[in-house]
């Protein structure tokens, strides 16, 4: 036990402290303004407070698993005896049906022997004996009898030895009335691009190398145990009503480029933290971090029954709608096949770019939300030197939550199916001058997806699909891309529109094997107006016209150049600025378990990633990329 307390201390310190530095999921959007900020200094003594806590509640978890056990021992001494005495009276009974089946024998041969005189028969025999087919009858009744009465007990002796089982080997921990299931995944994974990225695990889709830019030249080899998790789950209930509690982290959280943007990535990095309670009405409430209703779901709408391809990649793949960040749900049972879901989730807006009148599109932040990205320092010529950085900020002021709605079919030999709903608000502030006062802007994106999830063939091979289409949704596709563009004219909020779609299959030819085959495509629409020069501007605007171009205007000319000094001395314009157009991949996957018992599972991973990132067209160029990526993993899975 002493060990025990050692092993579960070294795994909660590992998730307060250990936690390193690397991109979170969608840290690639969501980086445009260019405020200063100074990042708040962290607080020890709130460190060492959690951590006292933290000690406290283990320390407590630890005597009530020492009591849970104690009670598991005694109950497993109560169920040996019964299985005992149980398996005695199954011999028993195996013993009479034996008897009864050489009776029988005996019978049929003797009612079969033509050479018997009836009369001697009916001297010498009792008259039960005297008709062998109406013995036989009787003697076949009671085998009936007796195989009925053997099937009972043998039902009652398997119930018992699973029950024995369970004891030997529980899988949860009983602790005040709550069922606590620990759970998790230890992984190593190595890893190797063909274009360097230094992201780790997670690949940032969109914006792999393009054309003949420098990372093209180098490829990139890494080894990470960071996506290795740790989880537990409590289940309880009061009354008819259940309730469930879950937890699950893992060790890629980041410092100070942390955000809210599609997965939250502080350290330590909480992936999923919520609570719920169903009723016996049908009704359901679930609150805090979790896979929201955007997610495709392989079972009705409850946060535990979602459908999440095994990729190894962490970022997933392109075309998978995403988020996980907290949300208020509310789900209701309609009958045995349908079930409906609203969802209120945590906002956060992606521009594209803004003038430098509009403020409220990315807070300087404070108190916790006081994270900023270093983007440059620069030392002045005075005396003495002046260190000036560059930061951007990494949040937006949000109106109002967005919000999802979901139906859901589902039928034992059809599958699962789904449509959902998203609506968003957004808002800016055009900021007062000293002769005309500052206002707000209202706008408003939304769209719609589907999804299924189809069994071909039960337990061996599934068919999924999904997509999702709308104005300002792209915070919600796994690429990370922007919802609007700002116009310098009216500071009105333009929405970019955007497609996404996902499709593969999931096979598992024998029950230690799974080979998957995943594709996704997203779109991102051309969004431009007319600046106040008149040039063509926003998302993809196909022409430059030259330096009166506002700075949603994108600039190819220096993505074909492995640095800005080899662009200038070619006499172009070295930025390269392109908007993406579309980004698609092509993943095949698998997986082969080595183990799989009572102490967990042991398997061994491998995929082959090819990923293509489009731009649109600038004055007739639109450089492309693409990029191969292989994984090898081996991963333990708690049982």
């Amino acid at each position: 036990m002493r060990t025990l307390r050692k092993l579960v201390s070294v795994i909660a310190l590992s998730g307060m402290c250990l936690a390193a530095q690397a991109p979170s999921d969608g840290s690639s959007a969501g980086k445009k303004s260019t405020r200063h900020q100074v990042a708040r200094p962290a607080k020890k003594d709130e460190t060492a407070e959690k951590l006292r806590e933290l000690t406290k509640m283990i320390e407590q978890l630890v005597t009530a698993t020492q009591q849970s056990q104690q009670q598991n021992q005694e109950e497993l001494r109560q169920t040996r005896q019964e299985l005992r005495q149980t398996q005695q009276e199954l011999r028993q009974t195996q013993q009479e049906l034996r008897q009864a089946q050489q009776q029988l024998v005996r019978t049929q041969q003797t009612a079969q022997q033509p050479n018997v005189k009836i009369a001697a028969v009916e001297a010498s025999a009792p008259p039960a004996q005297l008709d062998g087919d109406v013995q036989a009858q009787k003697i076949q009744a009671d085998l009936a009898e007796i195989k009925s009465s053997l099937v009972a007990t043998t039902a009652t002796a398997q119930k018992a030895a699973k029950k024995v089982d369970e004891l030997e080997h529980p899988s949860s921990i009983s602790y005040k009335g709550v069922r606590i299931t620990p759970g998790g995944v230890l992984e190593m994974t190595g890893y190797f691009r063909t274009h360097a990225m230094l992201s780790d695990q997670a690949t940032p889709f969109s914006i792999i190398p393009l054309a003949g830019q420098a990372n093209t030249k180098l490829t990139e080899f890494g080894q990470s145990a960071r996506y290795s998790r740790i989880n537990f789950r409590a289940d309880s209930e009061a009354g008819t009503t259940r309730l469930t509690g879950y937890y699950d982290m893992d060790f890629l959280g980041v410092g100070t480029s942390a955000n809210l943007n599609q997965t939250t990535g502080y350290s330590p990095r909480i992936r999923q933290v919520w609570g719920r309670a169903k009723f016996a009405n049908g009704w359901t409430v679930t609150g805090g971090q979790m896979w929201n209703l955007v997610t495709l779901n392989r079972k009705g709408t409850d946060a535990d029954s979602l459908f999440n391809p095994h990729i190894i990649e962490v970022q997933f793949s392109i075309g998978y709608d995403i988020g996980r960040f907290a949300e208020l749900r509310v789900s209701k049972t309609l009958n045995k096949n349908f079930s409906l879901a609203f969802g209120l989730a945590n906002p956060a807006y992606l521009s594209s770019g803004a003038t430098a009148a509009v403020a409220g599109l990315a807070s300087p932040g404070v108190g916790f939300l006081g994270n900023s990205q270093l983007n440059n320092c620069t030392l002045s010529t005075a005396t003495p030197p002046v260190l000036t950085c560059t930061r951007s900020q990494l949040y937006s002021t949000n109106l109002a939550p967005d919000m999802i709605v979901k139906l859901a079919y589902d039928n034992p030999k059809w599958g699962h199916y789904e449509l959902r709903g998203l609506s968003r608000l957004f808002r800016d502030r055009v900021v007062s001058t000293a002769t005309v006062p500052g206002w707000n802007n209202i706008g408003w994106g939304g769209g719609i997806g589907a999804g299924a999830v189809i069994p071909l063939k039960p337990r061996k091979l599934d068919l999924f699909i999904q997509g999702l289409y709308g104005k300002g949704i792209s915070r919600y596709q796994d690429a990370g891309q922007y919802d609007f563009v700002v116009r310098d004219t009216d500071h009105q909020m333009q929405m970019i529109e955007s497609f996404s779609i996902l499709a593969g299959l999931q096979a598992h030819p024998t029950p230690k094997l799974e080979l998957d085959l995943v594709v996704g495509d997203e779109y991102y629409a051309r969004t431009t107006y007319r600046d106040a020069n008149g040039a063509i501007a926003g998302y993809g605007a196909p022409t430059v016209a030259g330096v009166t171009t506002t700075s949603t205007s994108p600039v190819n000319t220096g993505c074909y150049y492995e640095t800005s000094a080899l662009a200038v001395a070619a006499g172009v314009n070295p930025t390269c600025t392109g908007h993406n157009r579309n980004i698609w991949n092509a993943r095949l996957y698998g997986y082969y378990d080595i183990y799989k018992g009572p102490m967990g599972t042991l398997r061994y991973g491998a995929e082959f990633d090819y990923l293509f990132r489009g731009t649109w067209s600038v004055n007739g160029l639109a450089p492309h990329g693409n990029m191969k990526t292989a994984f090898l993993t081996m991963q333990y899975l708690f049982p």
